[in-house]
């Protein structure tokens, strides 16, 4: 088979940039994804939350545009702005704060504690409200960003695992559903990107898998499902409402060189510790489920979209760090513009691990 473009990884990443490719008249796209359904891994394992602040300025820019999109659209993808609220110290909350792009207020630390009983007895100095953050319906953004660009006229072929790559476009790739032969190559695996740039010669990039877990509570009250998320900057956790019990992550990133997300056996008395100490309002809380996923970070926290180096034709949409759900509108914009302009974003540009690499080989 030929296409003009192959996107390899039908998550956020690949989904968004082919949707935008579509859009724009990119000529034939084919996405492949070695799951039987897209979105298996991060894409569908993560945590809902449009999130705006953070400590990365282009990325905030990245996200308040993904999260004007989503809002325009909103009845059709399901996002509900219920807002969140940053806890921690002034100084980490003014870090992540941009209030001429991201409109937000300082709250009262014992108001909050009133409105939010389940951090009664927990520590902070300040709290930041972003009444414009939210919560997604993951699977219909997905299906959205598929559909629109199979309404184009784009392919999605699933249970399809690359398994080899040859040439420099076109490139001549081997998948389990046959070989496909594309001008231009797309790399939006997630946290298998090294692996398909190493099979393409691409430039090694310094991108860590980090093994991450979500956990759902029950015996935590009574939770609004309307209430907003939480965030807490200075003890690593976060929880939003989840089907009348909580949704809750203590920030762990652990390596896991195998890509295998199976959940850590000592995880859950991580979040009993991290429970006791900081929350004692969920000290009773029982545990309904455990998941672990992935988030795919480099050493400068900023995302990794453009071309390759020194492979041309051949694109990166990986490092997202946990974000890719949230900013996924912007960063498939920005990727597709990549592709058909050669406008890169210097601070997400490839390129600029060059020189590291070059001392390091």
């Amino acid at each position: 088979m030929k296409t003009d473009i192959l996107v390899v990884g039908a998550g956020f990443a690949g989904a968004s940039t082919a949707y935008h490719l579509s859009q724009s008249g990119a000529g034939s796209i084919l996405i492949v994804d070695k799951e039987g359904a897209p979105g298996v891994h991060a894409s569908g394992r993560n945590a809902s939350l449009v999130l705006q602040s953070t400590a990365s300025r282009p990325i905030r820019q990245t996200a308040a545009a993904s999260r004007a999109a989503y809002q325009e659209r909103a009845a059709a993808l399901g996002f509900r702005p219920v807002g969140s609220l940053l806890i921690g110290s002034r100084q980490s909350l003014s870090a992540v704060r941009q209030p001429d792009l991201i409109p937000s207020e300082y709250r009262d630390p014992e108001q909050i504690r009133r409105e939010i009983p389940l951090l009664k007895g927990h520590p902070f100095e300040a709290a930041l409200w972003t009444p414009s953050d939210g919560i997604m319906d993951i699977s219909r953004l997905l299906r959205f960003y598929l559909d629109g660009a199979r309404e184009k006229g784009a392919e999605l072929r699933l249970d399809s695992e690359v398994a080899g790559i040859r040439g420099k476009g076109p490139f001549q790739v081997e998948t389990s559903r046959g070989p496909v032969e594309a001008g231009i190559l797309i790399n939006a695996a997630g946290a298998w990107a090294s692996g398909i740039g190493a099979m393409a010669g691409a430039a090694r990039l310094p991108l860590a898998s980090l093994k991450r877990h979500l956990f759902v509570l029950d015996d935590v009250g009574e939770v609004s499902p309307e209430q907003p998320f939480v965030w807490s900057l200075a003890q690593n956790f976060y929880f939003r409402p989840e089907s009348g019990g909580l949704l809750f992550s203590i920030c762990d990133e652990e390596k896991s060189p195998a890509l295998e997300p199976t959940v850590s056996p000592e995880i859950t008395q991580s979040l009993a510790e991290l429970l006791w100490q900081q929350l004692p309002a969920l000290r009773q809380a029982t545990q309904r489920d455990v998941w672990a996923c992935f988030r795919t970070k480099t050493p400068d926290g900023q995302f990794v979209i453009g071309q390759d180096p020194g492979l041309n034709g051949f694109f990166w949409v990986a490092g997202l760090g946990g974000q890719g759900m949230g900013t996924s509108w912007e960063v498939g914009r920005l990727a597709a513009r990549s592709v058909l302009s050669s406008d890169v974003h210097p601070q997400f540009a490839p390129g600029r691990f060059e020189t590291t690499l070059a001392t390091d080989s």
